[in-house]
């Protein structure tokens, strides 16, 4: 599965702060210290010479936590004395008296490792730097237990760190919201306004009361009431079809057979083959042809359990926890697991993932 979201190391546009989180909506003037580029990662905030910029999750809201040595390696970005915030762009006064721009109260910074324009090596450092999205969604390393299992994964947030989650009975109403009326009391739809556009994998959907919705690989995103603080993903697993929303072409579906797998974007079923690692590929040649590979972008980031590694045709092929995952020829909608158990000639044995 490759991810549309290609490197396109020429395209930086001046861009508008449009309004993306279903307050009022303002755009920036052409003095913006921002641009916007597309990346491996998406499409990104750059500063003015295409250099990525990025959050650091240990800043409050209009409070820079990194100072001295920190801002070495992460240089704030500074604002004039005479700029001026609009729209999501807001200035901060950092401890030295300086004045430092901010995206949804989040303070921006540049990465001392970014040698080019549309380097993006700093997202994820020690599990804390992300980088800037025109889209109102950031991302927090998180602890998510499912069904009694405990993974470490990177999860989309909103922009006050609140985890976003998908709801699988959405794929029955593509486009729109399977959770409307008293549902959205509990969970809330992460909204757009009505001038939001479409930004990479992050489209819109129409809900019933035709607002508009922020989604991620086709799946409207939510957060959950009980959620209290950044981190929290309390709602992972409620009632089998609530998930916490990651930024991998993966997710998770509660099957009639096998409860809760891991799947595709499109809840198909993922397999591991029982003794192959990434160090022992045993998956090849017309192997892959009825166990298709999930394929990764050479780009992409390992995130948490999840690793991307070279298989046996040369490709950039995910893996979870060490073992590469394959789709099942035969499935053809979210509940099915044809594969499990099925033999391979090795010796070993195919078996759905679970988290």
């Amino acid at each position: 599965m490759k991810n549309s979201l290609t490197l396109l190391a020429a395209c930086t546009v001046t861009f508008a702060l449009s309004g993306c989180g279903g307050g009022s909506s303002n755009s920036t003037s052409d003095t913006s210290p921002l641009k916007q580029r597309v990346t491996n990662l998406g499409e990104i905030y750059t500063d003015k010479e295409g250099m990525t910029l990025y959050t650091f999750n240990k800043d409050t809201a209009n409070t820079s936590n990194c100072n001295d040595g920190c801002a070495t390696k992460w240089p704030p970005l500074l604002a004039e004395d005479d700029a001026s915030a609009e729209g999501r762009l807001s200035i901060i006064t950092r401890a030295d008296n300086s004045k430092q721009w901010a995206l949804d109260s989040r303070p921006l910074y540049r990465w001392i490792n970014d040698s080019a324009p549309g380097d993006t090596t700093g997202e994820e450092v020690k599990s804390l730097w992300y980088v800037a999205q025109p889209t109102p969604v950031s991302k927090w390393n998180a602890e998510v237990t499912t069904s009694t299992v405990k993974n470490n994964v990177t999860v989309l947030t909103d922009t006050d760190h609140k985890t976003l989650y998908s709801f699988t009975n959405d794929k029955n109403k593509p486009g729109g919201s399977a959770c409307n009326d008293g549902c959205t009391t509990a969970w809330p739809p992460l909204l757009a306004d009505k001038d939001a556009k479409a930004s990479g994998q992050y489209s819109l959907v129409t809900r019933d009361d035709k607002s508009k919705q922020w989604a991620y690989r086709g799946m409207p995103l939510y957060r959950w009431a009980n959620d209290s603080v950044a981190g929290d993903t309390t709602g992972e697993d409620t009632k089998s079809v609530w998930y916490v929303a990651q930024p991998l072409p993966v997710s998770k579906y509660n099957t009639a057979d096998l409860g809760v797998v891991l799947t595709d974007s499109n809840l198909l079923s993922l397999y591991i083959l029982d003794n192959e690692t990434t160090s022992n590929i045993v998956c090849k040649g017309a192997c892959l042809t009825a166990w298709p590979p999930l394929y990764a972008d050479k780009n992409d980031i390992n995130r948490g359990d999840y690793t991307s590694f070279i298989n046996s045709e040369g490709k950039n092929q995910w893996a979870y926890k060490d073992q590469p995952l394959y789709h099942w020829k035969t499935d053809s909608k979210p509940n099915d697991v044809n594969g499990q158990g099925l033999p391979h000639p090795s010796g070993g044995t195919w078996i759905v993932a679970k988290p």
